[in-house]
């Protein structure tokens, strides 16, 4: 079976090099290109040739907007979806890489590459889950290796998977849109996979901080307020959800709980940050207003 491979990079503001930067390195790996602009703004850099444009009025979020590209992918017959934003570039060969990891025992849902901070330089890691809450695995050479989460920037998606996973999570529009879904994937028996020779450089965030707290040193990244509100309010939703397994819960309460601390400790504007978290704590329970704060987040 002939394996055809649409790619979809979803914008909202955008720094217009690092798009170039990103349009010019993806184009050449994949059969088909969505870029969805979610800012509605009038597109102004030049579009490779497999490229579409769909420009949004309305801010869709990560999560529609990659619905809007897995619809428009298997109309174009695609195997699989890659999933980009704004802030990744591709390293060369990423997807032919990403697609040996299909070969693996299976089923498999995704597969992803080894990121590399581009403000930095500093290569990342994978995601494990084992007894302790979180365990961050560095591979080495061209290994292969099962995960248990990716970041949805550069993972490559089986469509035949998101058929039988079902779509993500529009109503969390940004924070934890990947983390549904593999949670979701994992529960009906599918596997991920993160490959060492697939990289990908990408941002986190505004820049990178570093914080003392109660003598310990913690390292995080700079968001606005409005992603406070998402992370808090769709970490909370997700807590409660039956699919999400005890271990996630547990490492993800103590994160949340550590990242909001940090911010309210050591980021201005603490108050605007506060009320923030407030009514994320009463939307995450009742999971009311989905959409409040869409204007001023980022995609």
């Amino acid at each position: 079976m002939q394996q055809r491979v649409a790619g979809t990079v979803v914008t909202y503001r955008p720094d217009k090099a690092v798009l170039s930067a990103l349009l010019a390195s993806i184009a050449p790996q994949v059969d088909d290109l969505l870029a969805v602009a979610n800012d509605g703004a009038t597109w102004s850099l030049p579009l490779p040739e497999n490229a579409t444009l769909a420009r949004q009025e309305k801010n869709l979020g990560l999560g529609g907007a990659y619905n809007l590209a897995a619809e428009w992918a298997r109309g174009r017959g695609a195997t699989y979806l890659l999933l980009l934003d704004q802030d990744s570039v591709p390293g060369p060969g990423m997807v032919l890489a990403l697609i040996k990891a299909f070969t693996q025992p299976g089923p498999v849902a995704a597969a992803g590459p080894l990121w590399r901070d581009s403000r930095t330089g500093e290569t990342g890691f994978f995601v494990r889950l084992a007894r302790l809450p979180l365990r961050q695995y560095r591979p080495a050479g061209d290994e292969i290796t099962p995960v248990d989460f990716l970041i949805s920037s550069g993972s490559l998606v089986s469509l035949d998977a998101l058929n039988d996973v079902g779509p993500f999570d529009g109503t969390l529009f940004i924070e934890h849109v990947d983390t549904e879904w593999a949670l979701r994937a994992r529960a009906k028996g599918y596997r991920l996979y993160g490959v060492a020779l697939a990289r990908l450089d990408h941002a986190f965030g505004e820049a990178a901080l570093t914080a003392s707290v109660f003598g310990l040193r913690h390292r995080f990244f700079l968001y606005p307020p409005e992603r406070n509100y998402f992370l808090l309010r769709n970490s909370i939703a997700l807590w409660r959800r039956p699919y999400v397994s005890w271990r996630w819960v547990r490492h993800d309460v103590r994160r949340t709980t550590l990242l909001m601390l940090l911010y309210l400790l050591c980021v201005p504007p603490r108050l605007q940050r506060l009320r923030f978290m407030f009514r994320a704590v009463r939307d995450g329970i009742s999971m009311k207003n989905r959409n409040t704060w869409v204007d001023g987040a980022r995609g």
